[in-house]
């Protein structure tokens, strides 16, 4: 399997976490249309939802990148101390800059940060490895947790975040500058290794 019809077949799964959002505006607009007519301009203002705000994160050259284009998969173990101690890490920082994390389990448990995560699934039964896995690790990095890839929704390309326990103040650097360098067309193959940690977990 080919990294972007992994990717495809990734992020046709992750809408069910992204829809609730969907059909919660979806909702307020039929409200809005069957709800009886509003003269005052100001009261009408307010009967529209805002739009969200655009979520920028600041890249190293200075440009600006919008969050929404981009997320975070996550690999993970129920049973892998060193998953317990990066996921609520990086489960708190996401949901602080609204970053989407997408878990994926390799023991099939979940933890206290990502209590249902996604099993990766396999599209060949007879295929050894999961779809997800052959996508992710197939450039030859080890198979291990806690693994961090970033993910651009929009093109699908991905770039290896983390592997191992990353401090958040690095770990925010390395993606501002796996962003930047898609923004660039830089070939994931041509970018410098991540850091190196001792605290993973190998398959």
């Amino acid at each position: 399997m080919n990294i972007k019809s992994g990717l495809t077949a990734l992020l046709i799964a992750m809408p069910l976490l992204a829809q609730a959002g969907a059909r919660e505006e979806l909702a307020l607009l039929e409200a809005a249309k069957t709800a009886t007519p509003v003269h005052d301009t100001a009261l009408a203002a307010s009967a529209v939802p805002a739009p969200a705000p655009v979520n920028l994160m600041s890249l190293p050259d200075g440009r600006k990148a919008n969050m929404k284009d981009y997320a975070v998969v996550l690999f993970m173990q129920a049973h892998c101390q060193y998953s317990a101690k990066f996921d609520p890490l990086l489960k708190g920082w996401a949901d602080q800059h609204d970053i989407r994390v997408y878990p994926y389990t390799l023991d099939g448990g979940g933890d206290g940060s990502f209590p249902t995560p996604m099993i990766p699934r396999k599209t060949d039964p007879n295929s050894p490895i999961a779809d997800e896995i052959v996508t992710f690790f197939g450039n030859g990095l080890p198979i291990a947790t806690p693994t961090a890839f970033v993910v651009n929704v929009n093109t699908l390309k991905a770039y290896p975040l983390t592997q191992g326990v990353m401090e958040i103040p690095t770990l925010e650097s390395r993606m501002a500058s796996l962003i930047q360098a898609d923004l660039d067309n830089v070939d994931p193959k041509m970018l410098p290794p991540m850091p190196a940690s001792a605290q993973v977990t190998p398959q």
